[in-house]
């Protein structure tokens, strides 16, 4: 319980502190919209703090026996602490902006999804086994691995995208939506050519 007080504390107190110190002096040479700059290594930290976060949240949901696929909405009901987190200090939600946030729920869930499912798989293949169970099957780690890496990969795919972002805006959608549409009609209105 000390550790955990403690490295929330020095979490709390200790980002605005390396904030600081990763920022780098403003001048217009140097931050443009091609140079990412130091929001490159935040945006890392905060993809290896998500991968931990959902699979993280998936393995307690598993651990209280809950449905796999209530077990996956954890590993994206755990990550809004950051959420929360921006909210109490006062500062700016980002989520949907160029920052690549769009893919946080997208990320957690599609990571806490391959660990349950491959935690799933593992119980189904060593099942009637005890030994297989704790000495054959998926390893643990390996499940892990590929959680987290799944978070990573689909974050890093997001950061690709920058600014495109890795979704459609709603305005976006509501456009091509409104282009389906009118597509549709056209085909469903035109004339059929007359019979012979």
């Amino acid at each position: 319980l000390l550790i955990t007080v403690g490295a929330s504390l020095l979490g709390f107190y200790g980002w605005p502190l390396a904030e600081r110190m990763l920022e780098k002096p403003a001048s217009s040479e140097e931050i443009t919209s091609d140079n990412m700059g130091q929001s490159a290594v935040r945006y890392g930290l905060e993809s290896i703090a998500l991968g931990a976060l959902a699979v993280v949240g998936a393995q307690q949901g598993i651990i209280r026996g809950l449905h796999p696929l209530v077990s996956s909405a954890m590993g994206v009901t755990i990550a809004l602490g950051g959420v929360m987190r921006d909210l109490m200090c006062g500062r700016d939600l980002a989520l949907g902006a160029s920052t690549g946030c769009q893919s946080y729920g997208i990320a957690s869930f599609s990571g806490a999804v391959v660990y349950v499912a491959l935690r799933e798989l593992h119980v189904w293949n060593c099942a009637g086994s005890t030994s297989k169970l704790l000495n054959g099957g998926i390893p643990i780690g390996l499940r892990i691995l590929l959680g987290f890496g799944t978070v990573f990969g689909i974050r890093a795919a997001a950061w690709q995208n920058k600014p495109d972002g890795l979704l459609l805006t709603m305005d976006e959608s509501a456009e091509s939506n409104k282009k389906s549409v009118d597509r549709l009609v056209s085909l469903l209105t035109a004339k059929s050519p007359p019979a012979s």
